[in-house]
């Protein structure tokens, strides 16, 4: 049982979270509670999570030397010793394997669009995550990567302006996270940071995040307003709750000086945890009750 344990640590299983997102397109639409739907958007889920969890592995395995001298992540099974390299690995292709393979069963799109997220993401650890701007893109990429595959899987058409909020969203969530790694660095917080944050500044970063939180609350507002959206005017109710959300993270990441992982303050902060659930529930009344 501790040897499992260790392993699902080792896949980052708190991650998982990230994946729920696979489930928005069909919430939207109001099917996500037909039998069906939710059953072959259920399966999709499980393969992004699996093929996640091996890149994740394999990105522990690439970055070894740097994570046994990062405090923070020395703790990692990998990283501690506790697992060995070659097991590791063979969970990481055992994942991986069992997503793409989930996928491709589910349609031959979905199977696109995982491969193409496992290919870019391997490029990511190699190469892309040392280039400037370009990193943060890519941790953009993956979460609308996770959108059009959970709109692929439950067959629903998904409008540009909701493509729109979920670019924007994790393009804020993206840039916050470096913010929040860049000041732990500048206040000598830590040592030694990514390569990657010797390009950016704070004033650099805080502009590109007023840029990007402006276009998400426009896209979302514009997405709730849409003639095609159904229930459009109740949707519109929601704009209150996601612009406090936003405006809450800011204030983790600029006055309690927290949120460099943005699914942990998602467990960590209640008034965050609230305005998900809250958000959730009244989007699912909204769009599969009423």
């Amino acid at each position: 049982m501790k040897t499992v344990m260790l392993f699902l640590s080792e896949m980052r299983v708190k991650q998982w979270t990230k994946n729920f997102l696979v489930f928005a397109a069909p919430m939207f639409n109001g099917t996500l509670f037909n039998p069906d739907v939710f059953a072959v958007t259920l399966a999709a889920f499980f393969a992004f999570c699996m093929a996640g969890s091996g890149i994740y592995i394999i990105n522990d395995i690439y970055d070894l030397d740097k994570d046994r001298l990062n405090p923070a992540k020395s703790h990692r099974p990998l990283a501690s010793g506790k697992i060995g390299v070659a097991p590791a690995l063979a969970c990481s292709v055992i994942c991986l394997a069992l997503g793409i393979a989930v996928s491709f069963a589910v349609n031959i799109y979905c199977f696109y669009i995982l491969a193409s997220y496992v290919l870019i993401n391997l490029l990511y650890t190699v190469k892309l995550k040392h280039v400037v701007i370009i990193d943060v893109m890519i941790i953009a990429y993956g979460f609308v990567a996770r959108s059009v595959y959970g709109a692929e899987a439950s067959g629903v058409k998904m409008t540009t302006w909701f493509i729109l909020c979920v670019m924007f969203l994790s393009l804020f969530l993206a840039l916050g996270k470096r913010r929040y790694e860049l000041a732990e660095l500048q206040n000598h917080t830590i040592s030694k940071g990514r390569d990657v944050l010797k390009y950016y500044s704070l004033s650099l970063i805080d502009h590109m995040m007023n840029i990007t939180t402006s276009g998400l609350v426009m896209s979302y507002a514009l997405f709730t307003m849409d003639s095609s959206t159904r229930n459009n005017q109740a949707m519109a109710m929601t704009i209150p709750i996601v612009i406090y959300g936003i405006f809450y993270y800011l204030y983790v990441l600029h006055v309690k000086n927290e949120g460099g992982s943005p699914d942990e303050e998602l467990y960590k902060e209640k008034p965050i945890l609230i305005t998900v659930v809250v958000y959730a529930l009244f989007v699912i009344a909204v769009r599969n009750i009423l």
